[in-house]
C-alpha cells in the first residue's frame, strides 16, 4: 500500500492540470508583457551613455516604438548593422522588439551585443535572463539574473524569476531568500508565493509548505491546483487523513480526475475506510483510459484484499487487456484477481485455471503458488498441492506462508510427526507465540498418536 501511495503521489505531482509548474513565471500573461515592454528607453545610470547624435536618434525612435514598431525595427536594424559606432542601448531596444515579436534567438543576439558593448548594462542582463529562463536554461538564466541584481535590479519580478532559477537548480535556501524579496516587493503576485511553497515542498520542509499553501488557498479557495499541491505535502508527511480531505475538496470543486480519485481510493483503503475507498475507485473508473489498465488492476487488487468483492468485480469488468500492453506482473495480478473473484462466486475450478495462467507467466511467484496449492488441496489434489508448496518454499518472501499451509494440510491428515519438522522450520523464520503454541500442540498430538 505504501508503494501504491508513493507512485500515485508522484503522478499527482506530475499531472496537476496546468500548462506550467506552480511558481514558474507566466511569460504569456498580460502583466508580464506590459512590464517587459515598458523597459524601452534609457532610464538607469547602469546603462550606456548617449552622445548628442544618439540622443536625437532616440527621440526619433521613441514615438515609433509606440505607434509603428516595424518602422522602429527597420531603423534600429540599419543602425546596429552599420559600420558607424553606436550605443549598446540601440541593440537593447532592437532586442526588445524582437522579443515582443517572439523572435527569441534574434533578441538574445541583440542583448548579448548590448552587454558586450556595455558590460554593466543592467536591464540587458535582466532581459537576457528572461530569455534564457523562457527557453528552460535555468543555469544561464540564473547567471544573468544574479548579474542584474549585482548591478542594482531590485524589482520583485527579477527576484521572483531568480528564485525560480535557484529552485530549478536545487538551491533551495537561495530560492527562499529570493522569493522572500519578491514577495516583499509584490505581495499580491501569487507566482512568488507558489514558488516559495514549491521550494519548501522540494526541500522536504513539509510543515512550512503546508502553511504557505494554506495562505494560497485562503487567497484563492477554488483553485484546485493549490489543494492538490497541499495534498502532496500531506502525503509526504504521512498525514493521509488530511490528504484525503483535500482530495474530497478537489472532487467537490469538479476538478477530480482519474489519478486524484484513484489516489483517494488508496488513501481510504490505507485508513481502513473501505466503503469510501470503493466509491472513489468506481468514480475513478469513469475517467479511466486504455492506458490506465495498470491502475485499474491495482485498485481491483486492493478491493479484493479488503473483501469488497462486488466493487472489485465492477472495476475488473472494465479492464481491457487488448487496449493496452500490461507488464508481466500486471498480468499475474490480473489472473490472481480473476481467481479470487471466481472463488468468491463458488467457481473453484475457474479460480484454479486463472491461477494456472498466472503460473505460466511467473512460475516462481510464492504468493500465487501458495494460493494455487490451497485450491488444489481443497479440490482433493493433495499431491499436486504439496508439489506447489515445495516450489513456494523457494521464495523467501512466502516461505513462511507456504510452511504454514503445508502444516495445516498435514494436521488435517493427522500426520502430526511429519508436521513437526515443518513447524520447526517455521519457528526458525518467525518464532512468534502462535507458532510456538502450535509446535507444543503438534508435539502432544504426535505423542498421543504413538501411544
Amino acid at each position: 500500500m505504501i508503494r501504491h501511495l508513493v507512485v500515485i503521489s508522484s503522478l499527482l505531482l506530475a499531472t496537476v492540470s496546468s500548462s506550467r509548474e506552480l511558481g514558474e513565471p507566466d511569460f504569456s500573461s498580460d502583466e508580464f508583457v506590459e512590464r517587459f515592454t515598458a523597459s524601452y528607453g534609457v532610464l538607469s545610470e547602469k546603462e550606456p551613455p548617449l552622445n548628442d547624435i544618439e540622443v536625437v536618434m532616440l527621440k526619433k525612435i521613441a514615438p515609433l516604438l509606440r505607434i509603428n514598431k516595424t518602422q522602429a525595427q527597420n531603423f534600429l536594424q540599419s543602425m546596429v548593422t552599420s559600420e558607424e559606432k553606436h550605443s549598446a542601448s540601440f541593440n537593447y531596444l532592437l532586442g526588445n522588439i524582437y522579443f515582443e515579436n517572439q523572435e527569441f534567438l534574434l533578441a538574445e543576439e541583440q542583448y548579448k551585443a548590448a552587454i558586450e558593448g556595455f558590460p554593466d548594462f543592467q536591464r540587458a542582463w535582466t532581459n537576457l535572463g528572461v530569455l534564457k529562463l523562457r527557453s528552460g536554461d535555468t543555469k544561464s538564466a540564473l547567471i544573468a539574473f544574479l548579474k542584474a541584481v549585482e548591478l542594482g535590479d531590485t524589482k520583485g519580478q527579477t527576484f521572483g524569476m531568480l528564485g525560480y532559477c535557484h529552485y530549478a537548480e536545487g538551491n533551495y535556501i537561495s530560492a527562499e531568500v529570493a522569493y522572500n524579496r519578491a514577495v516583499l516587493a509584490e505581495p499580491n503576485n501569487l507566482d512568488w508565493l507558489e514558488g516559495k511553497a514549491q521550494t519548501y515542498l522540494k526541500a522536504e520542509r513539509y510543515v512550512e509548505a503546508i502553511r504557505m499553501q494554506d495562505e494560497l488557498i485562503a487567497r484563492s479557495p477554488r483553485n484546485a491546483e493549490y489543494w492538490l499541491a497541499q495534498t502532496n505535502a500531506y502525503l509526504r508527511s504521512d498525514d493521509h487523513q488530511r490528504a484525503a480531505r483535500n482530495l474530497e475538496i478537489v472532487r467537490s470543486l469538479g476538478a477530480a480526475d482519474f489519478q486524484s480519485l484513484y489516489l483517494l481510493g488508496g488513501l481510504y483503503s490505507k485508513l481502513k475506510m473501505f466503503k469510501p475507498a470503493r466509491d472513489a475507485y468506481l468514480d475513478a473508473a469513469k475517467y479511466a483510459r486504455p492506458s490506465d489498465v495498470s491502475f485499474l488492476i491495482e485498485a481491483a487488487k486492493l478491493l479484493v484484499h479488503n473483501k469488497e468483492m462486488s466493487a472489485a468485480q465492477e472495476l475488473f469488468d472494465l479492464i481491457d487487456l487488448q487496449s493496452a500492453t500490461p507488464k508481466d506482473q500486471e498480468l499475474v495480478d490480473y489472473h490472481m484477481i480473476a481467481a479470487e473473484l471466481s472463488y468468491h462466486n463458488g467457481q473453484t475450478q475457474a479460480a484454479i485455471e486463472s491461477l494456472s495462467e498466472a503460473e505460466t507467466i511467473d512460475p516462481t511467484n510464492g504468493k500465487l503458488l501458495v494460493r494455487l496449492g490451497q485450491l488444489q488441496a481443497e479440490t482433493g489434489n493433495r499431491d499436486k498441492a504439496y508439489l506447489l508448496l515445495d516450489r513456494a518454499e523457494q521464495d523467501p518472501e512466502y516461505e513462511y506462508n507456504a510452511l504454514l499451509t503445508r502444516i495445516k494440510l498435514l494436521i488435517e491428515e493427522e500426520r502430526f510427526s511429519e508436521s513437526q519438522i515443518f513447524v520447526s522450520r517455521a519457528m526458525k523464520l518467525n518464532a512468534n507465540e502462535t507458532i510456538q503454541n502450535l509446535y507444543t500442540q503438534v508435539e502432544q498430538a504426535a505423542r498421543n498418536t504413538r501411544e
